[in-house]
């Protein structure tokens, strides 16, 4: 954002050169919450969050892969959603984890990250169909890259509609609990 509001459009295209190392580094370190999950750390359900690090992870890696994709102002997006995204996440996590969730954490949490989260499942798809062109087709006679990444993409949509179901269930029941809580003070 700051590297936007300094250099305006010309940002987006170094913006992988300039956190790439980083964002890398930080993606690959959210492998932890898994192991958070299945220590019973954090309360969530392994299998989403599996699927969501994953999913990160294998696009990440198209990305710096792709040297041609680096440039394009769809993986500066793409980064600047999953910042929002886990900058709503894990404040309230770790609010959670230390018995003192906040009222305001909660809402957002619940009610902000799902159209951001649909944007960057977006994001995700305007990526990979960004990629093809530079992905290289092998054998005929074999499935190739290409063809994956597009049978990909509607799975990438069938996960995105599961989970933000399950994100709409799961912010039905904790503002109905934190409004039975707040009934009772």
């Amino acid at each position: 954002m700051a590297r936007f509001l300094t250099f305006g459009q010309d940002a987006l295209a170094d913006t992988f050169y300039s956190v790439g190392f980083v964002m890398s580094l930080c993606q690959l370190l959210s492998i932890l919450e898994l192991f958070h999950i299945a220590d019973g750390i954090e309360k969530a359900r392994l299998l989403p969050r599996f699927v969501q690090v994953m999913e990160k992870n294998l696009l990440l890696t198209m990305v710096i892969m792709l040297e041609e994709i680096q440039s394009k102002p769809v993986v500066c997006a793409q980064f600047f959603l999953w910042n929002i995204l886990d900058l709503l996440r894990y404040p309230h996590e770790l609010l959670c984890v230390m018995d003192t969730p906040s009222t305001a954490m909660l809402w957002t949490r619940y009610t902000l990250w799902i159209p951001l989260y649909i944007l960057s499942v977006a994001t995700e798809g305007v990526t990979i169909y960004q990629a093809l062109p530079y992905v290289e087709p092998t054998a005929p006679a074999h499935l190739g890259l290409p063809v994956i990444l597009v049978l990909y993409l509607p799975v990438l949509g069938l996960g995105a509609s599961v989970t933000v179901w399950q994100l709409l269930k799961e912010r039905q029941h904790h503002l109905e609990k934190w409004t039975k809580k707040m009934k009772k003070n």
